[in-house]
């Protein structure tokens, strides 16, 4: 079916800008296995989080259990201790032989960051008489959970103490906006820092001369490549082939709606989606007309599902007259998720975007599986295209033979987006003599 998308008028005037390439994401050297677990509020994502980390704790591998409760809605509420049974720290405890948990807090989290951060300008501030406040006197500001979180998933993957890192994540809004925190963040410094690079240049003189002291290197000078760092090892881990998202929902309409939105975004941000667990499934004919109704309504629900996430493995949790609590009934919860499997198969990566050669042009292929085309919009703005899909948006950086073209419309076809591209005539040389129209294909030099 084709389509053409909403929003695309902005992209055909681009406004002219410069922009680099981002770094290339170099592979990681590591063996941790990342499973990030997310789904529509109150589908039990902690309950399959929980029974996911706990039967590869029992196939033998070494397990850290990641509760981000505190970025939900209510940041205050961590459903895991009651779950395992357990009590859980905010450093890993452990639960059992092989099985660790871990709550994510902002708060501490804030004040180990503070302190090494101030560290590196307190010397020069309290020279003009300015006073550090120490860590244990701020409270995390608002906005500081997320690359927080972000930092400890990266610490707890990285690290090599572990074999297999399940994260209890947020609510589908939270979490993705969480996953889609690294590439944002590439995309602001490496707009910003030219800019950043060329004051700090032209100021430091003039400031020194004017204090009558060297001023040190500068601490948010420092800060930002810090954050460059950070950003940059977040991306890489979240894009490794050991790292996937795992989608919970109760087989319910509303459910299919949200987590169709969320295969889209996973699909723009280039994440690797390796299932959807259908919890609370009324998989045996009940015996009342009540029953049989809402039984009925939740096997149209998981059809739908099953056809939208076509290629996706779909596990199914029969619905339980009881709260599984404590490792043992988890465990009965993973065998029925899982099977005899260990629920850790490989994430079949998302198609990325390719460039084919067309009369006349050239078409941009971006895959967005389950989109819906109300919600698309792109914008070019100089060597960048901005994609939008609903709530989502990402920068892709343009290959150098689309620089000197112009976007000539979009369609959604195959559950993909093709942008059309045609040469701009100003920047594309002109041959000497009688030659054909279209440019030569990427390779050619103005």
């Amino acid at each position: 079916m084709e389509t053409t998308p909403t929003g695309i008028d902005a992209a055909r005037n681009p406004t002219p800008q410069q922009s680099a390439q981002p770094p290339p994401v170099e592979p990681l050297a590591r063996a941790t296995r990342l499973v990030f677990c997310t789904g529509k509020g109150g589908s039990g994502v902690t309950t399959v989080a929980a029974a996911t980390a706990a039967h590869g704790a029992q196939r033998g591998l070494r397990t850290l259990i990641l509760s981000l409760g505190a970025l939900g809605p209510d940041n205050d509420a961590d459903d895991l201790p009651a779950i395992l049974d357990h009590h859980v720290g905010t450093v890993p405890t452990q639960i059992d032989d092989l099985l660790f948990a871990q709550r994510f807090a902002a708060q501490p989290a804030f004040e180990e960051w503070y302190g090494k951060a101030a560290a590196r300008f307190r010397t020069a501030l309290e020279t003009f008489g300015v006073t550090v406040p120490d860590a244990a006197e701020l409270s995390a500001p608002p906005g500081a959970a997320d690359p927080l979180a972000l930092h400890e998933i990266t610490t707890a993957v990285v690290g090599g103490a572990w074999d297999l890192v399940v994260v209890d994540g947020p609510p589908l809004g939270p979490a993705l906006r969480l996953l889609a925190l690294p590439s944002s963040t590439q995309t602001w410094l490496r707009r910003a820092r030219p800019v950043e690079g060329q004051a700090a240049r032209a100021l430091r003189p003039v400031l020194a001369t004017l204090a009558g002291l060297p001023l040190p290197q500068s601490g948010l000078v420092e800060l930002a490549r810090d954050a460059a760092t950070r950003a940059a090892t977040a991306h890489a881990v979240l894009a490794d082939p050991l790292s996937s998202v795992r989608l919970i929902a109760t087989p319910d309409t509303v459910a299919l709606a949200r987590l169709r939105a969320a295969r889209t975004a996973l699909a723009l941000y280039g994440l690797r989606l390796d299932g959807v667990v259908i919890n609370r499934q009324i998989l045996e004919a009940p015996r009342d007309s009540w029953s049989r109704g809402w039984a009925a309504a939740q096997r149209i629900a998981t059809e739908g599902l099953t056809e939208a996430f076509a290629g996706v493995p779909v596990h199914e949790v029969p619905y339980r007259p009881c709260e599984p609590l404590g490792l043992e009934e988890l465990a009965v919860v993973a065998a029925a998720a899982y099977g005899a499997g260990d629920g850790l198969g490989p994430a079949v990566a998302p198609p990325a975007p390719s460039l084919t050669q067309t009369e006349g042009g050239y078409t941009l292929i971006v895959p967005l599986p389950a989109a819906d085309r109300r919600g698309l919009g792109l914008v070019r703005r100089g060597d960048d295209l901005i994609l939008t899909a609903g709530a989502h948006r990402r920068t892709l950086p343009l290959e150098p033979v689309l620089r000197r073209c112009r976007v000539a419309g979009a369609v959604l076809r195959d559950q993909s987006l093709n942008i059309r591209f045609v040469p701009d005539p100003d920047l594309w040389p002109q041959p000497a003599g009688p030659a054909a129209d279209a440019p030569s294909p990427a390779g050619g030099q103005p």
